[in-house]
């Protein structure tokens, strides 16, 4: 099992996209458990903002993964096709981060937007903590350039 993570983490792109991911898990975690205390000195729907917070981290894993995907196959074209390709990438990121705000504008009932917004803010997060993220891991497997 070691074995197969130092293989999947010998690449800086997955490397970093697995670091991203790891962080926005650990801080929509830590803003559901921040929910938790603060209802108990404000009122409001816990529930929805759980369920807002994990439909942003899986929109924030979404659009990691996608970014990822884009960037990998935008090296391997040429200039012009490589721009057009991240452009539209994007833009598809855009329109889902866009859907998963409405959803929690649309549906109260089911997701804060609040929530949403904390979910999908942790990519942020992650992507000025990835250093940091990064040296935790690399302890516990052997970073290779």
């Amino acid at each position: 099992m070691t074995e197969r993570l130092r293989t999947l983490l010998s690449d800086k792109g997955k490397r970093t996209a697995l670091d991203l991911m790891a962080g926005i898990v650990v801080y929509d975690l830590l803003a559901i458990a921040v929910g938790g205390i603060l209802r108990k000195f404000f009122e409001f729907n816990y529930f929805t903002y759980a369920m807002g917070t994990l439909l942003g981290m899986a929109v924030a894993i979404f659009m990691t993964f996608h970014m990822y995907h884009v960037l990998e196959q935008a090296v391997l074209c040429d200039a012009k096709r490589a721009k057009t390709k991240t452009k539209l990438g994007a833009l598809l990121r855009m329109f889902v981060m866009a859907g998963a705000l409405a959803a929690g504008a649309l549906l109260p009932k089911a997701f804060s937007v609040i929530g949403v917004f904390a979910g999908i803010f942790a990519l942020k997060i992650a992507a000025l903590t990835q250093p940091l993220i990064d040296r935790f891991f690399s302890k516990f497997v052997k970073k290779e350039d």
